[in-house]
């Protein structure tokens, strides 16, 4: 029985202890499941500090430039200095009180030296795998015949008789050092050697602003290099500045940024009414409207108030006018009194409108012309080919009137091509032109005339078929003229530009892959300079219902070298006009210079031969001509 009873409570206790434990972990699962916010208070200081290490973390951020980063930085510096003292400091320094000078300045490197003898040495600033210097010892026996010694000893030396026909031995080590110059050259490490009064080759490019000095022991060289400077005096803040004019530009700098900060930023009001409503109202510079708003009392009346905003920091209130306020009340019909306003009214006298010049004038035109020829089986035979030319102008007129004044610029580029099966991708027209011409006027049809011109090409030109030889390309050649004179203008669209005093440059950069005795520059100079006299012809007609005839040509006469020889410029272009947007152009081209010659050919084509083996070379005249489709767009 007792055994019974035993085993009974050990039962229940087992029991009673799973119970309890299974609370425990219940109420510790729910003590984990619970989440305890911590409120975390900073001061702004530690709010700064606390920013100031996240943004030093370079780790936490996903981009260097990520705007998140910007702007706490922003934060932190604001608090630091508020912008307001940073304004008050940077608008009263005294920018006018730096006081600027130059100076020289030096800047100097020491460079180890290893000598490799007593003459040589590299510069020791490449690391080495091995050692370029190596030595070789070698021992000599040169052998000394006995009978060089003197007679007169032979009776003090015991048994010279045995010894005379024996040879006597001496012992000599010779000691070789060998530099490898070719690991050094392969290294790019250059040796140098001492002379009386010099080093070879030198430690320094001829020309250089740099100089060059031994340490007292040898051991290095200190190159120093010397810079002229503009040095601020030690009051101010500043130590190297670019330029003199630097402390103003700073000046108007820092006040445009305010200025800028001032326009740009806002501040946001709050306008409360009786009843509690709040309506936003933002403050800024240069607004110049006023917004309405309606005003309410305790008896429900309404008055329109116009709030303004002349400045950043001011506000302006302004009634409606004419406004008056009644309200009903109980009066005898008899006490009202009845009456009658009549406006007076007038008529306002109106200013006439001043007539605001426009001054300058744009224009802007583009036309494409296009060629096409197809061949598929053409039994008498032929090429397929596509050629097109793209010209595009631009011009810029300034005009006034008071002054009796007109500049007029213009740009033009021409480029052509063409293609075909068998030669595929040629350029035949490229063409850079600059015009620019001021008129001021003397007399009726007549004006005073100064003009520059300028014409070149974009692309590079070969002799084709030869297509492995540029013999032209930008500013390669290139040719400027400016001329003073008068311009007649005796019908509309037509003008003539003479320049009695004229200036003619013609050059070629790139002389040693240009040839340029092909422009008339002689083979051992870059440019060739002219001085004569330059008359430029401008016409525009219609003729034919729509056929528009423009002509330009230059001429040029140099006053020192064959006045008689005129360089003749002539381009003359048809347009006929299909619809608004097309048109059929014919394009003429011809250029005569005397100072540009070609070979001249026999009937069999071959060059003709002077006496002295040379080619035999004249002025010929150039001619160039295109038909075609063109589509145009002007501006």
């Amino acid at each position: 029985m007792r055994r019974i009873v035993f085993l009974t409570l050990l039962i229940a206790l087992f029991a009673f202890y799973k119970v309890s434990a299974q609370n425990i972990n219940e109420s510790a699962h729910a003590e984990n499941d619970t989440i305890i916010v911590e409120t975390i208070i900073f001061t702004p200081s530690q709010a700064s500090d606390y920013i100031s290490n996240l943004l030093g973390i370079d780790s936490l951020w996903r981009t260097e430039g990520a705007s998140m980063r910007h702007s706490l930085t922003r934060l932190v510096d604001h608090y630091h200095e508020p912008m307001d003292s940073v304004k008050k400091r940077l608008m009263s320094f005294d920018y006018d009180s730096i006081v600027i000078k130059p100076t020289f300045l030096s800047r100097s490197d020491t460079l180890p030296l290893r000598w490799l003898n007593k003459a040589t040495f590299i510069v020791d600033t490449t690391a080495l795998d091995k050692d370029p210097i190596s030595t070789k010892e070698t021992i000599v026996m040169n052998q000394v015949d006995s009978l060089i010694i003197s007679f007169k000893y032979k009776d003090k030396i015991p048994s010279l008789d045995s010894l005379i026909d024996s040879l006597l031995a001496s012992r000599d080590t010779i000691r070789e050092v060998f530099i490898d110059s070719l690991y050094l050259e392969s290294r790019n490490v250059k040796m140098h050697r001492v002379y009386t009064d010099s080093v070879v080759p030198p430690l320094l490019a001829p020309g250089r602003r740099k100089s060059v000095r031994f340490l007292p022991d040898s051991t290095g060289i200190v190159i120093s290099e010397h810079f002229r400077m503009l040095v601020a005096d030690t009051d101010s803040p500043f130590f190297i500045v670019p330029d003199e004019k630097m402390p103003d530009s700073l000046k108007y700098a820092v006040q445009s940024l305010f200025v800028h900060t001032e326009v740009r930023d806002s501040i946001l009001l709050y306008l409360n009414d009786i009843d509690g409503q709040r309506i936003p109202f933002w403050l800024s510079t240069g607004e110049s409207d006023q917004y309405r708003f309606w005003v309410r009392n305790q008896a429900n009346d309404s008055i329109t108030l116009w709030v303004g905003n002349p400045t950043k920091f001011d506000l302006s209130l302004v009634l409606e006018d004419d406004v008056s306020v009644e309200r009903r009340e109980k009066k005898p019909v008899d006490d009202i009194p009845i009456t009658t306003i009549r406006p007076t009214r007038s008529l306002t006298a109106l200013k006439p409108l001043k007539e605001i010049p426009v001054y300058w004038s744009y224009g802007l035109g583009s036309s494409f012309t296009m060629n096409q020829t197809y061949f598929s089986n053409w039994s008498r035979g032929g090429e397929s080919s596509i050629a097109g030319l793209l010209d595009i102008r631009g011009t810029a007129e300034y005009t006034n009137k008071e002054l009796k004044s007109k500049w007029t610029s213009s740009g033009r580029l021409r480029y052509g091509a063409i293609i075909t099966e068998a030669q595929g991708f040629r350029s035949n027209t490229d063409e850079v032109e600059v015009n620019s011409q001021y008129n001021m006027v003397l007399r009726d049809k007549i004006d005073f005339s100064s003009v520059l011109y300028g014409k070149t090409q974009v692309a590079k030109g070969y002799n084709y078929p030869n297509d492995s030889v540029v013999v032209s390309k930008f500013l390669n050649p290139g040719t400027f003229t400016i001329g003073l004179g008068v311009e007649w203008k005796p019908i509309p669209k037509t003008s003539l530009n003479f320049s009695p005093l004229s200036y003619r440059n013609t050059f070629v950069l790139d002389t040693a892959n240009i040839n340029q005795s092909a422009f008339g520059i002689d083979n051992d100079m870059r440019a060739r300079q002219e001085m004569g006299g330059q008359l430029v012809v401008r016409n525009s007609i219609t003729i034919l219902d729509g056929l528009n005839i423009n002509n330009v040509i230059r001429l040029f006469s140099g006053y020192l070298d064959k006045p008689k020889n005129i360089d003749v410029d002539w381009e003359m272009s048809l347009d006929k006009q299909i619809n608004w947007y097309s048109m059929i152009r014919l394009n003429l081209h011809i250029i005569y210079d005397d100072d540009i010659r070609f070979p001249v050919l026999d009937s069999a084509g071959n060059p003709v031969l002077l006496p002295d083996g040379s080619e035999k070379k004249a002025p010929r005249t150039q001619l160039k001509q295109f038909l075609g489709l063109t589509l145009a767009f002007r501006i």
